[in-house]
């Protein structure tokens, strides 16, 4: 079962939209820099796996929850 079953729809409202404007949304990360709070939370982790994903120039996340962040540290292959 994938998170879309959950909202009784097959794909994301958004996904055309960021397909579209992907390589200028490329371009603005690859050239940014990001400080994430509460990045491990849900939220938070969702967002910087997003920008992760796409190469920012630097991301630092902060978060109360040292586990939280290693765990999301790992996810994205950081070690």
């Amino acid at each position: 079962m994938n998170h879309y079953d959950y909202v009784e729809r097959s794909k994301s409202f958004f996904s055309s939209d960021i397909a579209n404007i992907s390589s200028e949304l490329n371009y603005i990360i690859n050239n940014s820099s990001f400080l994430v709070l509460g990045g491990a939370g849900s939220i938070g982790q969702a967002l910087v796996k997003e920008i992760f994903k796409r190469s920012p120039n630097k991301l630092h996340v902060i978060d109360i929850s040292e586990n939280n962040l290693v765990e999301l540290v790992r996810d994205i292959g950081g070690y």
